[in-house]
């Protein structure tokens, strides 16, 4: 320039970053940016070209987000210095001091160089986690552009957040630290030099036997870590253990139970948060600010989730995927086989044809909900998607909320919640509420109902129960109540049929498929038709038409073209097929209902929950409220699906329909097969084993071998020894099946 000034470089960022820092899916932002259309410039690649947005030029939640990120990151980035490194104190003080405030770094080393180069355990420990703190608040705040007064709250919820120290730093300091605490150290730095911030601990401090070695201290805290419920006892023989041949003096019992209750009374925080994580995040964790907020309107933002732990029903496991409105506090609740992209999709279903379209969704960070499927579908509607963090339930604090106050209110008091096996079962009831181990992964209730009936019940619960009992977040309205107070358009999507092809299930690798001289290739079938031809060698993306195995549905660059069809297996549906291979399962469960109902007409202990049910029922049906106005819901995404449903209906079937071949006949069964495979567990598949065997000859070639190959699995044999000692009654199938059970010479053999 003519002045000499030199102009500032401009930041920028590409998607993959803002993404980051929003705390949302690339795909996510990318639709934002174009929507909102920000300005970018593009940059030559390796593979192509990217684009790139200057921070001026975004919008200002967005450049606040990329700042706090930033900050986070340089935060983190600030490294030990060799001194520090090496232990010497003194060096480490002087450096940081000169980068806290030029002039205290005079005064501490007149003052502090002593005193700080006597310090050793854990008051050395203190000092250096204090000052390291210091520095990453200087470079936290530089990169804020703000003061460091004024960076202080963000940098002190950055660091009870986990984004900002180490497990060093934490384990001097604490889990948490606020913003007097950080003004009081600097202070004490300023005036007094490095060694104050070792804290005034009294001349007891680091003089007990433990406190006083490095070594056994580190040795103790590691106890406390990996079994944090540890006693004095049990602590001071494990000491002797490891140190009763060392040179050295060792502590008695009394002093180590004393000394055991005094660092639990002294970091009561961390020991909590050791034990017993869920406590601390309940007990500790800062619950500043509103997680409803930005939920200003009906349809604003959508939270979902699915439990923890496993329901096991009469037709067997399943979990429960819930969704909830954060404005209105409206309530869904799906049962499903699993937590799958199938199950969240239902669920979402159900939630846009009765309540409208969200505006953003905040989902958790599980596979079923990051899948292509589920953020396909999300993507169409045209709805912002945020994920949460790992291991972060207080992200979505509402359905939390949500599943716990089921759990609490009404669950507990269906029949028959037990543990995942007898002999964990009195010991679950002594210790565990049902509520607990349906939040636990991998835990496991007993519920005897189906999942039709369980179901019912949850859509009671929420129409019935829920909505019309005043709720402290809504300020003593009712749901029901929030609603009818809504007044907004809501946004509908009115293809139904184009929404179900939008969430129709795509085969492996994202439905990506490339078009051949014979069609399109698909588990071992071709689909065809005339408006492939044009795109033989390209790349399209296939979906299925659930009603018909003979049929998908063909989209290129996100527009549709045409409806592809496999001449051998047209008409086949897809549901119909699932159902078979269910059927003999089905009888099954009939059977076993019919002798668990008669125990449960003699106990009478489900009318209890259904009687409360039907008692709101009545309630609320006397209450009505005028239907809110609508508005058609239109994406590209949704055109596209309209017109391919358009054509899936215009398709007729021929009248006369082929005879079926054998062909045929092996694709069910090996459609029956693996839809059966997929719903069973271990258990599942033993009892299928037994009456396979029972059958001897009469069996079918599949399932011959299915056994043949089952029968030399481990899973198979651990069950088998089982089963000769036992029976069929260790695996629920009665006495019908001992004829099987091996004697004498022969037990072991399968």
């Amino acid at each position: 320039m003519a002045d000499g000034s030199a102009q500032a470089p401009v930041q920028t960022y590409d998607v993959q970053r803002i993404a980051h820092a929003l705390r949302i899916t690339k795909r996510a932002a990318e639709l934002r940016a174009t929507r909102e259309q920000w300005p970018f410039t593009e940059q030559s690649v390796r593979g192509g070209r990217r684009r790139l947005y200057a921070l001026a030029d975004l919008p200002d939640d967005v450049q606040r987000a990329l700042r706090h990120a930033d900050a986070i990151a340089a935060a983190q980035a600030v490294q030990a210095s060799p001194a520090y490194q090496a232990g010497e104190i003194a060096g480490r003080r002087l450096a940081v001091a000169a980068a806290v405030d030029e002039a205290a770094s005079q005064r501490a080393m007149q003052a502090g160089m002593a005193a700080a180069a006597g310090l050793t355990g854990r008051a050395a420990a203190r000092m250096n986690a204090r000052l390291d703190l210091l520095v990453r608040l200087n470079s936290f705040a530089a990169h804020q552009r703000v003061g460091i007064t004024q960076a202080m709250e963000a940098f002190c919820a950055a660091y009870a957040a986990g984004e900002i120290g180490d497990a060093k730093t934490r384990a001097a300091i604490g889990e948490d630290v606020s913003p007097s605490s950080l003004r009081r150290w600097r202070r004490a730095l300023r005036t007094r030099g490095a060694a104050a911030l070792a804290g005034d601990y009294g001349n007891r401090a680091g003089s007990g036997l433990i406190e006083s070695n490095p070594t056994l201290l580190e040795f103790v805290l590691g106890m406390i870590a990996s079994t944090p419920h540890i006693g004095g006892k049990q602590l001071h023989r494990a000491i002797h253990a490891r140190f009763g041949d060392a040179d050295i003096a060792l502590p008695t019992v009394r002093s180590v139970q004393r000394w055991l209750t005094t660092w639990k009374a002294k970091n009561g925080q961390v020991f909590t948060a050791l034990a017993d994580p869920d406590a601390w995040k309940n007990r500790y964790m800062l619950g500043l600010g509103n997680a409803s907020e930005d939920a200003t309107h009906l349809n604003a933002r959508w939270e979902f989730d699915s439990t923890p732990g496993d329901v096991m029903l009469l037709d067997g496991r399943h979990t429960i995927i819930g969704i909830i409105d954060v404005w209105s506090r409206r309530a869904l609740l799906q049962v499903h086989k699993t937590s799958s992209a199938e199950g969240v999709c239902r669920a979402l279903r159900r939630a846009l044809l009765d309540w409208g379209v969200p505006e953003r969704a905040k989902l958790d960070n599980g596979q079923d909900y990051v899948s292509e499927r589920v953020q396909r579908t999300f993507a169409g509607l045209g709805v912002d998607v945020h994920l949460s963090a790992p291991f972060s339930p207080w992200e979505k604090p509402h359905i939390e909320r949500l599943f716990r106050t089921f759990s609490h209110d009404l669950l507990e008091l269906l029949p028959g919640y037990i543990g995942h096996n007898v002999a964990e079962a009195q010991a679950l009831r002594a210790s565990k509420s049902f509520a607990e181990r349906l939040f636990k992964k991998n835990e496991t209730v007993e519920i005897r109902l189906t999942a039709a009936e369980l179901q019912a019940f949850c859509d009671r619960w929420c129409r019935d129960l829920y909505a019309h009992e005043p709720r402290h977040g809504l300020g003593g309205m009712t749901v029901f109540e929030r609603v009818a107070s809504a007044g907004v358009e809501v946004r509908r999507v009115e293809d139904m049929r184009a929404l179900d092809l939008l969430m129709a299930e795509a085969p492996g690798d994202q439905g990506l498929r490339t078009v051949g001289k014979k069609g399109i290739r698909d588990g071992g079938l071709y689909y065809a038709a005339p408006e492939l031809g044009a795109l033989v060698g390209q790349q399209v993306r296939v979906l299925y038409d659930e009603a018909d195995l003979g049929r998908v549905v063909v989209y290129h660059d996100d527009t549709f073209v045409c409806v592809a069809e496999c001449p051998e297996v047209l008409g086949t549906s897809r549901r119909e097929i699932a159902i078979e291979a269910k059927a003999r399962q089905q009888r099954e469960i009939a059977e076993r209902r019919k002798e668990l109902k008669a125990l449960g007409r003699k106990a009478k202990t489900r009318e209890i929950a259904f009687e409360i049910l039907e008692a709101r029922e009545r309630a609320a049906k006397a209450l009505s409220v005028l239907p809110a106005p609508t508005v058609a819901h239109l994406t590209p995404a949704i055109e596209q699906a309209g017109a391919a449903a358009a054509a899936l209906d215009a398709a007729d079937l021929p009248h006369d329909q082929r005879p079926v071949t054998q062909a045929d006949i092996d694709l069910v069964h090996r459609m029956n097969r693996e839809v059966q495979q997929q719903d069973e567990n271990e258990e599942d598949r033993f009892r299928r084993a037994i009456r396979l065997l029972a059958q001897g000859d009469a069996i079918d070639e599949i399932n011959a071998r299915w056994l043949k190959s089952y029968r030399g699995t481990p899973e198979f044999s651990g069950r088998w020894m089982v089963f000769e000692d036992f029976g069929g009654e260790a695996f629920g199938l009665g006495t019908a099946y001992d004829h099987l059970r091996p004697s004498g010479a022969h037990r072991g053999e399968l």
